[in-house]
């Protein structure tokens, strides 16, 4: 008998797949550019926008080709979405997990490179810079979404989690989403305040817990969030990982949230202890990050369909019924 809708090809299923995990290192890589161009200076390299210097091809200057390697990553990021989006529409639509997932990237995207030409034009704004990091973080979130269901489609079948499971799971991964985010954020006020590199000791802020004088009570308060946002991730890590007898990828990915939380605290430190070199303060970033990454793809797993059907949609309705009628 003659199906209404036939399964993709595996090429197709494929595809996403690839699409997705590309997108994903391509945001990842352009967020690190972006913590890269901040603390090189490089943020006017291109003192225009779209062109740099007025050309496609700039001169062949230190800043300039920092922020240009910047511009044509996020040419790449676009084009990967915009692939993988195109997949997605032609073939797995139903899939309502992963049409949310890669239309809000590629719409955060196309704001994000909004953005950055407004960043350029405002001679960086401070706060344009803070809402450019937001929409890239949040493309990166939409991504890790995008890869979990790329892998989930046509997947062998499992136990559902129970609504208890993910539950219990989900208020903690809630609060620590929201206090990762918060804390990249003010990370990112601090330096563009010009508090970065006010407290010169760590974990005190020059030998003091409450010191004085603006700076240094600012930089010392993004400290204190880190603190009570990393007993969150502790906890939603920890939680996740009492999972992983029923929910074994969630209780891995729970343990390797802790692991790379452990060592952007240390990455911390040694940004301090290094004298707040550019080098250090970029790697900062990227681990903030990386942190980001790992638990919205805790949170992921533990939330989303553990299979999605491996179907497309053959036709419209219309068109099905039409089908169902040759079958009979």
């Amino acid at each position: 008998m003659a199906q209404s809708r036939t399964p993709p090809s595996s090429a197709a299923r494929l595809a996403f797949r690839a699409l997705a995990v590309a997108a994903l290192i391509a945001a990842f890589a352009q967020v690190t550019l972006g913590g890269i161009v901040r603390v090189t200076g490089s943020g006017l390299g291109c003192p225009d926008w779209p062109l740099c210097h007025g050309q496609l091809i700039p001169p062949f200057d230190f800043a300039t080709l920092i922020e240009y390697s910047h511009r044509l990553s996020a040419s790449l990021l676009g084009l990967l979405v915009l692939a993988a989006a195109v997949v997605v529409l032609l073939r797995y639509r139903r899939n309502k997990w992963g049409m949310n997932a890669i239309l809000t990237a590629l719409a955060l995207v196309i704001v994000a490179a909004a953005l950055g030409g407004a960043t350029v034009l405002t001679e960086l704004a401070w706060w344009l810079r803070l809402l450019h990091l937001a929409i890239a973080e949040g493309v990166v979130a939409a991504l890790v979404i995008a890869v979990v269901v790329s892998w989930r489609i046509g997947a062998s079948a499992s136990r559902e989690a129970s609504p208890d499971e993910s539950a219990g799971i989900g208020k903690l991964m809630t609060a620590a989403l929201a206090g990762v985010f918060l804390l990249i954020l003010s990370g990112s006020y601090i330096v563009g305040a010009g508090y970065g590199s006010s407290c010169g000791t760590w974990p005190l802020c020059n030998g003091s817990l409450f010191p004085e004088g603006r700076p240094y009570i600012e930089h010392m308060a993004h400290r204190y969030f880190a603190v009570l946002v990393g007993v969150l991730v502790i906890a939603a890590a920890f939680s996740a990982w009492q999972k992983r007898i029923r929910m074994p990828g969630v209780g891995w990915s729970g343990l390797l949230l802790a692991i790379v939380f452990a060592a952007q605290i240390l990455v911390g430190a040694l940004t301090v202890w290094m004298g707040f070199t550019p080098e250090i303060k970029a790697i900062h970033l990227s681990m903030a990050t990386l942190v980001w990454i790992a638990l919205v793809f805790v949170a992921a797993l533990a939330r989303a369909p553990r299979r999605f059907e491996d179907t497309a949609l053959a036709s419209e309705p219309r068109e099905a019924a039409k089908m169902e009628g040759l079958a009979t």
